[in-house]
C-alpha cells in the first residue's frame, strides 16, 4: 500500500508542475513597436513607435513598412504616455532573438494587419514583420503581442 501512495504522490507532483514562463529579454536599448494594414485609409493604419532612453516617440512618417528595417520619423511623446508603456521593452520574449527569419507567419496577406517589432540591444538590430493571425504565429509569442495590442490602444 505504501508503494502505491508513494507512485501515487510521485504521479501527482509530476503532473502538478506549471510550465516555466517565457524567458524574457533582459534590457533592450530601444524598442520599435506598432501594427500595420495594407488596405486601409486614415491615420490609423500604420502606427509606430519607440521607446528608447526613457522616452516614447511616436513616428509621423506613417509609413507601410517593406521588407527591412522601418525608417521613421520619430517625435517625443508625453511623459504620461511614456508611463503607459514603459514596461513594454521589458516583456520581449528573449527567444524572439533566435529566430532565423524576421517575417513570422503572413504579415497583412488577408488584409488582416501586420505587427512590427525592431529591438535594439548591445549594438545589434534585430526587426520582424509578425502576422496578426494567431495561428501563423509560434503560441509562446501570443501573450507579448497583446500586450503590443494593448500599448498600441493606449496611445491612441
Amino acid at each position: 500500500m505504501k508503494k502505491l501512495f508513494f507512485c501515487w504522490l510521485m504521479l501527482l507532483s509530476l503532473t502538478a508542475c506549471q510550465e516555466d514562463e517565457e524567458a524574457l529579454l533582459e534590457s533592450p536599448d530601444y524598442l520599435v513597436f506598432g501594427h500595420y494594414y495594407g488596405f486601409c485609409g486614415g491615420e490609423n493604419c500604420v502606427e509606430i513607435f519607440k521607446i528608447e532612453n526613457g522616452t516614447l516617440f511616436e513616428d509621423t512618417k506613417d509609413q507601410y513598412p517593406g521588407g527591412k528595417p522601418y525608417e521613421g520619423n520619430y517625435e517625443p511623446k508625453s511623459a504620461a504616455l511614456y508611463e503607459k508603456v514603459k514596461d513594454l521593452p521589458h516583456q520581449v520574449p528573449a527567444r524572439l532573438l533566435s529566430e532565423d527569419r524576421s517575417i513570422i507567419g503572413s504579415p497583412d496577406a488577408a488584409d488582416g494587419g501586420g505587427i512590427y517589432l525592431e529591438i535594439g540591444r548591445n549594438g545589434m538590430k534585430r526587426y520582424f514583420f509578425i502576422d496578426k493571425t494567431r495561428h501563423n504565429v509560434p503560441d509562446y509569442l501570443y501573450p507579448f503581442l497583446d500586450k503590443v495590442e494593448a500599448a498600441i490602444a493606449e496611445l491612441k
